[in-house]
């Protein structure tokens, strides 16, 4: 399996990216803590507010996974 993973900044773009069917073949939002809202776009957008009032400049994590085909 590979993992990719990165600290990330601008999280309007990461969730769009993250919900576009294009660019992955499956995506499904398991659960959202910690926020207002239940909608990724809604939440990430939160947490870039939040970031905004300190000097962070990448406050999300990013993490992707290449399971093998059978899996």
């Amino acid at each position: 399996m590979i993992l990719k993973a990165k600290e990330r900044g601008n999280a309007p773009q990461l969730a769009k990216y993250l919900l576009s069917m294009r660019d992955n073949e499956h995506v499904e939002l398991h659960e959202a803590r910690g926020f207002v809202s239940d909608d990724l776009l809604e939440a990430f957008a939160e947490a870039e507010a939040i970031s905004k009032g300190t000097k962070c400049k990448k406050h999300l994590f990013s993490m992707s996974l290449n399971p093998p085909e059978p899996e």
